[in-house]
């Protein structure tokens, strides 16, 4: 679901639209999307729900959508935070997406945002996140701390 190209470190991205953007063409890039404008509008019909920002800076933006080929996390780190109408009301820094295909037969994707959620409520992982060097630190950390989140 996650590999190291899937891993972005200090982006400049001054938006969230910027991130549902960069998440989309990154998504093309590696054929996890057959329409990149679709899936950004997945995207967005899921955050005018309910806001994805969690707490301490963290947002979890997903979507179930037709245009996604293949379950896909990808883990976005940014060098300025982002208002995101966050649920504590600080900005983003850390942004971890998750696309699944629209009626995949299994639950990962609600496995994956209830691992990510608890885990943000440790404060190792956490600071591990924040002191990542290279994509390969995060994968590592991700792989320490969940099953089957990263291949």
């Amino acid at each position: 679901m996650i590999t190291t190209n899937q891993i972005y470190l200090d982006q400049t991205l001054h938006s969230k639209e910027d991130v549902f953007d960069f998440i989309s063409a990154e998504a093309e890039r590696y054929s996890i999307t057959t329409n990149r404008a679709q899936l950004a509008a997945d995207l967005w019909e899921r955050e005018h729900v309910y806001s994805t920002g969690l707490q301490d800076h963290f947002a979890i933006p997903h979507t179930q959508s037709e245009v996604v080929t293949r379950p896909a996390v990808m883990v976005i780190r940014l060098r300025e935070t982002i208002d995101w109408e966050s649920h504590d009301g600080k900005p983003v820094k850390y942004i971890f997406a998750i696309l699944v295909p629209k009626g995949h037969v299994d639950v990962s994707h609600l496995q994956i945002i209830s691992s990510l959620a608890t885990l943000l409520l440790e404060d190792s992982f956490k600071e591990a996140i924040a002191e990542a060097v290279q994509p390969e630190d995060v994968y590592t950390l991700l792989h320490q701390y969940t099953e089957g989140l990263v291949s």
